[in-house]
């Protein structure tokens, strides 16, 4: 550049300069003087070779190595992992470890998956488990994501519960033998113990035909108790499995708004939903009566309905929508929280106890649960959690 060749030509005089006035002053014997001038000789022609010298930049310090070792390390440790892992991408499954290789029968990619476990890798979120049958035997899925190359893969863990179900299943049925048997013996004892009687009464030599018909009508009245009890146990035991579709949360709050105005026309129900569009892949009429079972549960619990208030609000979150319902009223005593969820436990004098039983069994058949949020003097709620649509495309409800 210009300023650089005129730097350059003002060193070259300035030691040309500096070089004759030393010489000049050698010859009249002033030495100072001479000294003087071949230093600032000396500096310019030290100064010009510096500022000739070219500095290179830094380079920037190379990619990382992957350390050979530390990768046949994390190989082991995945290999010694007695889950089996698999990863889903570009369409394919493959064995990730040893375990995996073993259950599929495969070396890398597996030629034939099961179609219910690339469902479930695919749709489940990162976070979540899901419940797939592989082979006759149950697994719990736990999915997570990671992108190799520009390419997202899914990665899933399986984990077999077959122990922990048959345990499970074995603790519930001695918990439905216990309830059964609780239930049939108080209906049945006191049917027995009327009819002895009604019996006994028409033996007389006089009936009382007027104890006699009150003993037959409460008999009666005990069958069709023990009935309804036959018909709730129906309901719990013959749910279907959902059929999901892709649910808009506002189209769900719609329907029970109808239902609720059509059921307790003096009473208003108040809704709270947050904004935008919001998704739930799940069965809409199962939903539907989970959810209107709890707030026939808020009204029913009421001891005063003129001072009622019942709120239904919906909270959506990153993975999750959370469907609230308060009421005021009475407060459940610590000691039910939890056995509320039973089935045919109830508080009320007419209740079955299969409602909150029935929405508890439905909730988690859609992969989420409902739960006693609080309840104090002054507010019972319950909340029910479900996990929300993603981008998954599946079609929206009929």
């Amino acid at each position: 550049m210009a300023s650089d060749r005129v730097a350059a030509a003002v060193r070259v005089l300035v030691i040309a300069g500096a070089g004759a006035s030393a010489s000049s002053s050698i010859g009249s014997g002033l030495y100072a003087t001479a000294t003087v001038a071949l230093l600032v000789a000396a500096w310019t022609g030290v100064n010009a070779v510096v500022a000739a010298q070219t500095v290179p930049l830094p380079l920037p310090p190379p990619p990382p190595v992957p350390d050979a070792e530390e990768r046949q390390r994390l190989i082991a440790y995945l290999d010694l992992s007695p889950a089996p892992l698999v990863a889903y991408r570009a369409g394919a499954l493959y064995a990730v470890n040893r375990a995996a290789r073993r259950l599929f029968a495969s070396d890398d990619r597996i030629p034939a998956p099961p179609p219910a476990l690339v469902e479930a890798i695919t749709r489940t979120m990162p976070g979540r488990t899901a419940t797939v049958t592989i082979d006759d035997e149950p697994f719990a899925l736990a999915v997570g994501t990671l992108t190799l190359a520009g390419e997202v893969a899914h990665v899933g863990a399986l984990i077999d519960i077959g122990a922990e179900l048959k345990a499970a299943e074995a603790a519930a049925l001695r918990e439905l033998v216990r309830i059964l048997s609780h239930e049939i013996v108080n209906a049945l004892t006191p049917i027995a113990s009327l009819a002895e009687t009604a019996a006994a009464m028409l033996g007389d030599a006089q009936p009382d035909h007027d104890a006699v018909r009150e003993a037959v009508t409460t008999v009666a009245r005990r069958a069709a108790g023990l009935q309804r009890f036959g018909d709730a146990y129906r309901s719990l035991a013959r749910l279907p499995a959902p059929e999901r579709c892709r649910l808009a949360t506002a189209d769900l709050l719609d329907d029970l708004t109808r239902l609720f105005a059509a059921r307790w026309p003096t009473l208003p129900l108040h809704v709270v939903a947050s904004h935008g569009p919001v998704h739930l892949l799940a069965d809409a009429d199962q939903l539907s009566a989970a959810l209107w079972a709890i707030l026939q549960n808020a009204v029913e619990a009421a001891d005063d309905p003129a001072a009622l208030r019942v709120t239904l609000s919906v909270e959506t979150r990153p993975d999750t929508v959370t469907i609230a319902i308060a009421n005021t009223g009475p407060s459940i005593p610590p000691a039910q929280a939890d056995a509320i969820f039973h089935p045919f436990m109830t508080t009320k004098p007419t209740g079955s106890g299969v409602g909150l039983a029935l929405a508890r069994q439905i909730l988690r058949g859609h992969g989420g649960e409902v739960t006693l949020a609080h309840s104090t003097p002054e507010e019972t709620c319950f909340v029910a959690t479900l996990p929300r649509l993603g981008s998954v495309n599946m079609p929206n409800r009929r």
